[in-house]
């Protein structure tokens, strides 16, 4: 299997919770799982529909995290109430992981001001990364459907 990813970048999260929440240019799409929409409601006692979406055309992905005043509804502040069981979009960022010619490539966003900082991330580091997505995705046909 072929995987890619951008070569000697460095990244060290900055907390800023930008990756949260809309900026002047951009909305951001927080996507979940079913299997993760279910872990957050039993974890929080929150209904999904208290919190999520559903969402067409972003498979595996079948729901979109609700916003109040263009951030994330668990976030309180720059601190994420649920960031133990954060989804894995949340996880992953400022990467995203896009099936690409036959493999995988993992992809950066630059708007992250956590770009360019800290120590440069190894062929390991996605690679376990990629290992989390994978086992994500195949537990998704495991998970128990989501009650709404």
């Amino acid at each position: 299997m072929k995987l890619s990813y951008p070569r000697k970048v460095r990244f060290e999260c900055q907390r800023c919770a930008k990756c949260c929440g809309d900026s002047s240019h951009r909305g951001r799409n927080i996507l979940l799982l079913d299997k993760e929409v279910g872990q957050i409601s039993e974890a929080t006692g929150v209904r999904p529909l208290s919190f999520v979406s559903h969402s067409s055309g972003t498979s595996p992905y079948h729901y979109r995290m609700k916003k109040r005043n263009g951030k994330c509804v668990f976030l309180d502040g720059k601190a994420c109430r649920i960031y133990r069981i954060r989804p894995l979009i949340c996880r992953f960022y400022p990467f995203s992981l896009r099936k690409k010619n036959g493999g995988y490539t993992f992809e950066v966003s630059d708007d992250c001001p956590g770009i360019g900082l800290g120590k440069v991330l190894d062929r390991k580091y996605f690679e376990r990364m990629f290992k989390m997505a994978s086992h994500a995705f195949a537990s998704k046909a495991l998970s128990r459907s989501t009650k709404f």
